[in-house]
């Protein structure tokens, strides 16, 4: 096995393994290297949703995403497809998974069954290294700071409108996404590491804890704007058969809508509900 970094703050691609067939040894040395670098990028994998479901099992127990039908028989998998004649992509924003559910999941895994020859790749950025770069004040500040995360994706036009259009995916329950609202930690204690990280983006927090939206805001576009320097992300590249694991609680990531005309699809599961802290 060859654990090879892809950026200084975090993201590395793990070769000379089947990870359908892994055993004890390797599956401790691919946790190791989880809790290390964050990002895991695994490539030259034939995986069937009942390999990816396995996969996803060795991180946590699968997740429920409340507004998309999982694949027949395998229902937290769902899968995102975006087709040649479509212009909207799934994921197009900095964000930590489902951050307005009281359990968020720890991890997410997502397959290649297609890929264009080139675009569609996903940025990933640590907010780990966002939070140890903060000055003392600051940290101060994002410790004693609790956010407001909603599904309802005021600043992002609206869940519904965002997914109605994306081919392949199975849509319900949209018109209740208001009502998924949970308040977290800004700055959460990462429960294996004891390291802190930030816990706060545009896509989902509306606001923090005892203050308007109005007074908010600023702020959080500051959080967004520090943890997605350049100097704290990797970036993805796609092809089929690849197979990237990242770690939810002290990363952010951004699919990347370059590549209309081109058709993209992949298969994605989330593990392990964890409460922040």
């Amino acid at each position: 096995m060859i654990i090879e970094p892809l950026a200084g703050a975090l993201g590395a691609e793990i070769r000379g393994v089947s990870l359908a067939q892994a055993d004890a040894a390797a599956w401790a040395r691919i946790h190791a290297a989880f809790l290390e670098h964050s990002v895991l990028v695994f490539r030259g994998q034939a995986l069937e949703p009942a390999d990816i479901m396995e996969i996803g099992a060795r991180f946590g127990p699968p997740c429920e995403y409340p507004f998309v039908t999982g694949m027949e028989g395998y229902p937290h998998i769902f899968e995102i497809v975006k087709a040649e004649d479509e212009t909207k992509n799934f994921g197009g924003n900095w964000h930590s998974d489902t951050t307005y559910l009281a359990q968020p999941p720890l991890a997410t895994l997502l397959y290649a069954v297609e890929s264009p020859a080139y675009g569609g790749d996903t940025l990933f950025a640590s907010t780990r290294a966002a939070y140890d770069a903060l000055s003392e004040g600051m940290r101060t500040l994002a410790d004693k700071l609790i956010g407001i995360n909603s599904a309802g994706l005021k600043h992002s036009g609206g869940r519904h409108d965002l997914h109605k259009n994306i081919s392949g995916m199975k849509i319900h329950g949209t018109e209740s996404a208001e009502r998924y609202q949970y308040e977290h930690p800004v700055a959460r204690t990462h429960p294996d590491t004891g390291r802190k990280a930030l816990y706060v983006s545009r896509s989902h927090t509306v606001r923090f804890k005892d203050m308007t939206e109005e007074e908010s805001r600023p702020l959080i576009d500051w959080f967004q704007a520090h943890q997605t320097r350049p100097e704290f992300t990797c970036r993805v590249r796609w092809t089929p058969g690849t197979l990237t694991v990242w770690d939810n609680r002290c990363t952010q990531h951004n699919a990347i809508n370059d590549y209309h005309g081109r058709r993209r699809h992949m298969r994605r599961l989330t593990v392990g509900p964890q409460k922040p802290f």
